[in-house]
């Protein structure tokens, strides 16, 4: 994340522009550009939204639902801003996407320069994206085996890409061609989340139905200690389904605190849980009153604060919270069930990936750009 700029005011945050979508949205991330969109979700396309200009791209190069993705890039990548007002669209132009990729920038070899983006879909095809040049092109793509793939996290220094799934099963590969590194295994229900310790040696892993947090030695394979969450459990008696589980996981820049979030049991509000690294064990729970509501995302601002987004009975919501107090920072509704949310690079805006429309779970999607303003001089 590329930030420089003055203190932010996240309890000011507002929705600067929605972009429409055909398909019920599940997974979003920006590119590390700042320039693109990527959204996914009930199709196998992948929407690709010019943030400036709001024009968006269908891709169908997946083979299920989109329903993760996750970016990296060198260090020293240039990140665009989302202009205040859109730009005007360009001209029509015949739809060839091998024109737009005809003159792409080239990457400054000599640097090493990369920019990605990961996207998975729901029977476990996983897509790696160049976006360095005029357009999004196809690096590599692999299946990874899972049956459903539910998660996928690159390394800090990017050669490592982490999935976990159905199979309960987390996977390495390499970022380079996507070949496959190792196994790890332990789990005894499906994966939801993973994450990479800032340390670069440690590789984390939330499952569904036992809300445990493993911690791996991702070098060399072996599990080296568990993390209890069992305030995310959500079992409904009667119907034997689970709806809990650990969504999502982030860390404090250091390393020293690790979020995880979901639900608090069923039919109650979405809440995050606080892990100290060193000790294991938990040190805080905040718990939303965003009712009947599940968070699927956190995320770590370096300023200091949390940004979670979810969903309710067909509503979203998007929280922040200061890691050392119960009460939020702030809250700000969104137009939709909330199920993928990702800081932009720059470092002041969110974009959230909603389901909307008349029926109980969507018919159409929503991609939401919002903008942090920086915070008042008094």
């Amino acid at each position: 994340m590329v930030f420089a700029g003055a203190k932010l005011d996240p309890a000011a945050t507002r929705r600067l522009r929605e972009f429409p979508h055909e398909t019920p949205l599940m997974s979003c991330v920006v590119d590390p550009t700042g320039r693109w969109c990527f959204a996914g979700g009930r199709s196998r396309r992948v929407y690709i939204t010019d943030l400036n200009s709001g024009v968006t791209e269908p891709l169908e190069d997946h083979e299920s639902w989109v329903v993760a993705a996750t970016r990296w890039s060198t260090a020293g990548v240039p990140v665009s801003s989302p202009a205040a007002e859109l730009a005007p669209p360009p001209p029509p132009q015949p739809r060839d996407v091998t024109a737009k990729e005809a003159v792409p920038r080239k990457p400054d070899a000599a640097a090493g320069e990369e920019s990605l983006v990961i996207t998975g879909d729901l029977v476990g095809r996983l897509i790696c994206w160049d976006t360095l040049g005029r357009w999004p092109s196809v690096r590599w793509s692999i299946e990874t085996g899972h049956g459903t793939l539910r998660s996928v996290a690159v390394s800090g220094d990017g050669k490592h890409l982490a999935t976990g799934g159905g199979d309960g099963v987390v996977r390495l590969w390499s970022t380079a061609d996507g070949s496959p590194v190792r196994e790890l295994t332990g789990h005894t229900c499906p994966v939801f989340s993973t994450a990479f310790h800032p340390d670069g040696t440690h590789l984390l892993s939330g499952d569904r139905g036992d809300q445990k947090i493993k911690q791996w030695d991702y070098t060399t394979g072996k599990p080296v200690r568990e993390f209890d969450a069992k305030d995310l459990s959500n079992y409904k008696g009667g119907t034997d389904i689970n709806y809990g589980g650990v969504r999502d996981l982030a860390f404090t820049l250091d390393g020293a605190v690790i979020f995880c979030c979901g639900r608090d049991s069923y039919g109650r509000p979405g809440l995050v849980l606080q892990f100290d690294w060193k000790t294991g064990k938990q040190i805080r729970k905040q718990v939303s009153t965003f009712t009947n509501s599940i968070f699927h995302h956190v995320a770590f601002h370096p300023q200091g604060f949390l940004v979670t987004a979810g969903v309710g009975a067909q509503t979203g919501e998007i929280w922040f919270w200061t890691p050392g107090k119960d009460e939020k920072l702030a809250s700000v509704k969104v137009s939709g069930p909330a199920y993928g949310m990702d800081l932009h690079p720059d470092g002041r805006h969110i974009i959230v990936a909603q389901m909307s429309g008349p029926r109980t779970y969507g018919d159409r999607g929503m991609v939401g750009l919002y903008e942090m303003p920086l915070a008042t001089k008094t």
